[in-house]
């Protein structure tokens, strides 16, 4: 094993996670499912599923052969799907070095690694918890200190995209981004070089090797360039309405409690909202429409979905996860129906994007993917402000309103709004109506009388 320097920056907390997995360094949920994928000839893989106890056992037996390949992520049931998802446990880039001018003078995979870490340290990039010699190029991982719940998706995303940009001069594969995503198990064998997979290089701090904790590391990685140069730079206005309004910097969207945007995010947020309306509407969770305008209905939860999902997944693994996605809130009968016919367009229309064809619309040259604003969303779906309360994403300005002043409130009283009207039962009794004054009238004499008192 290669000796390389130890990151500069903070460990983590004294709390020490005990690996499961005897190759890698990640810190496990309870449970869960994981995939093994083992070549079988050209061009054939063979992928079987296993429970997370089954981890350490199975890699042992079998993690030493030709091309085999394990999950990175964490899944609910025998399923690689990014819809299945339940856990994060790790970000992750893929550098196809081997394809780039860097290891045209026949440098090593050793000194590519050096450079890496050098590259982290010239501009500020936390390091990576472990570096990988795939066979050919080169893995690196960053391993969070805890599981990360499939809620976080979307952001997790955001963050191998940023890794992907700003690896690129080292070939960094800007498809190996998805949750879904499979890599080479340390100590198999690429048949490609012949060469075994293997760690080159751990960055251990007191013995340990480093874990970061996800929210800091996407709050600090995931903020626009001259902002993590330490140059605050404009965002978004604070309101709209006022063409004078002064634009927030990072900084202040971070305080109020916001996540900046990331599309993919925002995306699969969308998608647990479609989820938890079904729930709300729904005693099974599964969409139910009667009448006339049962397709219809139907059609509508299953197209906004695949919308969200063509906006996040490669177009390959699309058509499967539609699917994966549409069982869990449609009926059967409707997935294995018309709803494959339904989505045909979809589809294309995301191969045609995938292939960098774009579209016409009102003059511009758009994607030419589905896409729908919230207020749309809002609007088509016909969202009760009670069923907003439990969105995360499909909320409209009242409700935003409604949160800001909730958390003003907790922030500078530390009660919500039910005990600070408890605790404030002048506030809520108005004894100045029953005396036919004005409540500025009625403090005053209050105090009046306490001065005297």
């Amino acid at each position: 094993m290669t000796t390389l320097p130890t990151s500069s920056f903070p460990p983590p907390s004294s709390l020490r996670f005990t690996s499961r997995n005897p190759l890698e360094g990640r810190a496990l949920p309870p449970s869960g499912w994981w995939s093994l994928i083992q070549g079988q000839g050209r061009k054939s893989m063979r992928q079987v599923h296993y429970q997370l106890n089954q981890l350490a056992t199975v890699l042992a037996a079998k993690g030493k052969g030709i091309d085999v390949y394990m999950s990175q992520g964490i899944f609910g049931k025998k399923s690689r799907r990014t819809v299945d998802l339940t856990h994060i446990t790790h970000a992750y880039v893929d550098l196809d070095v081997y394809k780039t001018q860097i290891m045209s003078d026949g440098k090593s995979i050793d000194t590519v690694a050096r450079m890496v870490l050098l590259d982290c340290d010239d501009f500020g990039i936390p390091k990576p918890s472990c570096i990988i010699h795939s066979g050919r190029g080169l893995y690196l991982k960053w391993f969070w200190r805890q599981p990360v719940p499939s809620s976080e998706a979307g952001r997790a995303i955001a963050i191998n995209r940023a890794l992907v940009q700003f690896f690129r001069d080292f070939g960094a594969d800007r498809a190996a981004v998805d949750m879904s995503r499979i890599l080479r198990v340390v100590g198999s064998v690429n048949s490609r070089s012949g060469n075994r997979v293997e760690v080159l290089w751990t960055n251990n701090v007191d013995g340990d090797v480093l874990r970061y904790d996800f929210n800091t590391f996407a709050d600090e990685f995931l903020r626009p360039p001259l902002a993590r140069a330490g140059v605050v730079a404009p965002t978004r206005p604070v309101r709209a309405g006022r063409k004078d309004a002064p634009w927030e910097t990072v900084e202040q969207q971070q305080r109020l409690g916001r996540k900046l945007f990331h599309r993919a995010d925002w995306h699969l947020g969308v998608l647990a909202d479609l989820r938890r309306l079904a729930e709300l509407r729904h005693d099974s969770g599964i969409v139910q429409v009667a009448g006339a305008g049962r397709q219809a209905g139907l059609d509508l939860f299953g197209h906004l979905g695949a919308c969200q999902l063509a906006m996040v997944i490669p177009a390959p693994q699309l058509p499967a996860e539609i699917e994966a996605w549409g069982r869990q809130i449609l009926p059967d009968w409707y997935i294995d129906g018309e709803f494959s016919r339904h989505c045909s367009t979809l589809l294309d229309r995301a191969r045609q994007a995938a292939a960098g064809e774009r579209a016409q619309h009102g003059g511009k040259s758009v994607s030419p993917n589905w896409t729908y604003n919230k207020d749309t969303l809002i609007d088509l779906l016909e969202i009760t402000p009670a069923e907003m309360r439990q969105m995360t994403r499909l909320i409209d300005g009242d409700e935003k309103r409604r949160r800001d002043r909730e958390a003003w409130r907790a922030d500078h009283t530390g009660q919500d709004r039910t005990a600070y009207l408890a605790a404030n039962s002048v506030s809520r009794d108005k004894p100045w109506k029953a005396e036919g004054i004005s409540r500025a009238t009625w403090y005053r004499r209050q105090q009046a009388v306490a001065g005297t008192g």
